[in-house]
């Protein structure tokens, strides 16, 4: 009885184990990732033997393009609006050259042949673009201001340098215009002190000559 219990007690486990892997489990079809701005080729792989009847590829289910032998391809407002093409190289592929967010999204090829319909899903995702492409942008934009802020700070260095030479070549002209009146007014001064000492030494050589003459005045 034991035995019994502990092995319905181990089938329930892994019947919960693969309820849960089916729950969670991603749908059926191909996963593909790519950045913004990056081409994206979608391939119908489906091998059939049998003749092709009509291809189409869908976009959650809004039709994008229709194909019969001996017909031309129809391609649809959508397929024209999100700029969505046929490969010409690759046969029944669709091509996007440069996918962005509203390029994401369920992508259905369906092969109608006279043994039934067959069909292959894509889920395409759109990631924004990576770090080094917008330090590539940053670095670009680093080289081309970095040299002009740079040039701007030589020009404004050499106008004040420039202006600083010109107030020192004024300041030194008006200094060498001011020293001669200087100079003058400082001999007129010795010259009036000699004459005064001149006015005060001759009298008292004048009556020292008298005195020793004889005659006084």
């Amino acid at each position: 009885m034991e035995d019994f219990s502990k092995y319905l007690g181990i089938n329930w486990t892994f019947f919960l184990t693969c309820c849960m892997f089916w729950i969670f489990s991603p749908a059926e079809g191909n996963n593909i990732s790519r950045e913004v701005g990056s081409p994206a080729i979608l391939y119908c792989n489906i091998s059939s033997n049998s003749t092709l009847n009509q291809l189409t590829w869908k976009m959650n289910t809004v039709l994008l393009f229709s194909f019969k032998p001996k017909e031309s391809l129809h391609k649809s407002e959508e397929a024209k609006r999100l700029n969505i093409n046929m490969s010409e190289s690759c046969p029944y592929a669709l091509v996007i050259e440069r996918v962005q967010k509203s390029h994401e999204g369920n992508y259905t090829c369906e092969i109608s042949t006279v043994l039934g319909v067959d069909e292959c899903k894509w889920e395409l995702k759109i990631t924004e673009e990576a770090v080094p492409g917008n330090l590539n942008k940053l670095m670009i934009v680093a080289a081309v201001v970095v040299p002009c802020v740079c040039c701007l700070i030589l020009i404004l260095a050499l106008i004040i340098l420039y202006r600083c030479h010109k107030q020192r070549a004024e300041n030194c002209s008006r200094t060498s215009e001011m020293q001669p009146e200087e100079v003058i007014y400082e001999n007129c001064l010795e010259n009036d002190v000699i004459r005064q000492q001149h006015g005060n030494i001759q009298p008292l050589a004048f009556k020292t000559r008298s005195r020793q003459g004889g005659v006084q005045y």
